[in-house]
């Protein structure tokens, strides 16, 4: 057995073990030739293969990988995580813009765009295995830094939702909130950075998923719903071919549908088993989930998907912590959510007050005849005792909002 460069890896006659493929795959070396040496044959392979096509070695491979991780997890010590360090978000910039430059904007957006760009290069096989956890670490890097300079803008931009495929815009839009939770709950900027790299690889399994079972618009049969659950053991293949990858990458995005009630799977373990980052990431996987539009059903209010998770803190599925922190970066009312006031006005949610979650900062867009308010007007419910949210809006109402308010 021979790499691309014909150097020998496993004498005639010698036995393939799965530990050695597992040695194999974590030397960065995803293709080997087995037979006689032929070089013009070796480097004719193509080695940018599109992720969906490793199903068939990702499910052979499947209970090593888990044996692995699940090894590793009995002697990890840091399955509860504490600030290392001086907390990033000291450094966040938690006051409301009402106007950015437009080079700004526009820098974040392409931020935004490349983290997209990054999962799709990745899950398509344009992206080399050596280069992923750099790109990653560039793309997290990118995000953290618009959250130091503006608490906000990032989490405006996810409320809009990106029109790309949905597996990159979501491991993308999971990223941004990690990062801020991890931030919000003080961690330190290396910290939160680890959790930044870790949601944006969190779904890759996703893409070994048929895709008629994915994008299936109808409710999933039971042996459907047991493939789809396959993917939390698929992705440590594609993380196992990635040098450079902390082991955090693995627990989240093999735990990241645990819950802590033991409810999750794939191994229904309880909060005291599962990553601190994973328990950060399955919070903001529901969230982003359950406010997209997904073949089966439309995407539910931004406030709908919060108090969800809030009522399933009490019931123990949820870290009530991260909960806490999510509320502290979106409020009740989460940014990009549409709301009545009780003067009759309707606005669009722009900026939280910490722990006043039902008091958030609103763009005020249609006044109380639903005329247009043109510019809209910033409004801080927390300075105006006389205002106060009264309902939702639960229809978009026909404008197009920019997240520059």
């Amino acid at each position: 057995m021979h790499d691309g460069s014909g150097r020998l890896l496993l004498a005639k006659g010698k036995e393939l073990t799965a530990h050695m493929l597992l040695s194999l795959l974590r030397a960065g070396i995803d293709h080997v030739y087995l037979g006689e040496w032929d070089p013009s044959e070796v480097l004719s392979l193509d080695t940018r293969i599109h992720l969906a096509d490793y199903r068939g070695v990702a499910d052979r491979m499947a209970l090593l990988l888990q044996s692995a991780v699940e090894e590793r997890l009995k002697h990890e010590t840091t399955l509860e995580v504490g600030p290392e360090g001086e907390s990033l978000e000291a450094a966040v910039d938690q006051s409301l813009q009402r106007s950015r430059p437009e080079k700004r904007i526009r820098e974040w957006k392409t931020a935004h765009n490349d983290g997209v760009a990054f999962t799709q290069d990745l899950v398509e096989g344009r992206l080399p295995n050596e280069k992923v956890a750099a790109a990653a670490a560039k793309v997290a890097g990118g995000l953290i830094d618009a959250l130091v300079a503006d608490k906000s803008f990032l989490l405006n931009l996810v409320s809009l939702k990106s029109k790309a495929q949905y597996l990159y815009s979501h491991s993308l839009n999971v990223s941004v909130l990690a990062i801020n939770i991890a931030s919000t709950m003080a961690l330190s900027r290396n910290q939160v950075m680890e959790v930044g790299v870790d949601a944006l690889l969190h779904d890759l399994g996703m893409a070994m998923v048929p895709e008629e079972i994915v994008n299936a618009p109808r409710s999933l049969t039971e042996a459907e719903r047991l493939d789809v659950q396959k993917h939390s053991l698929h992705v440590l293949y594609a993380i196992e071919r990635v040098p450079g990858l902390r082991w955090s990458a693995r627990y989240v995005s093999y735990q990241n549908h645990e819950r802590c009630d033991g409810s999750g799977y794939p191994r229904m373990k309880r909060k005291s088993l599962i990553h601190p980052y994973a328990r950060i990431a399955a919070v903001a996987d529901v969230y982003d989930a359950m406010t997209s539009d997904r073949p089966w059903r439309k995407a539910y209010h931004p406030y709908r998907a919060m108090e969800h998770i809030i009522k399933q803190v009490p019931q123990g599925v949820f870290d009530g912590d991260v909960v806490r922190a999510l509320l502290q970066c979106l409020s009740l009312f989460p940014l990009g959510s549409l709301v009545r006031l009780n003067t009759g006005e309707i606005a669009k949610v722009v900026h939280s007050n910490g722990d006043v979650f039902d008091r958030p900062v609103v763009s005020i867009l249609f006044d109380a005849d639903e005329q247009a308010c043109t510019p809209p007007e910033i409004v801080d419910l927390l300075e105006e005792d006389y205002l106060r949210i009264e309902s939702l809006v639960e229809e978009n109402p026909g404008v197009t909002f920019e997240v520059g308010f």
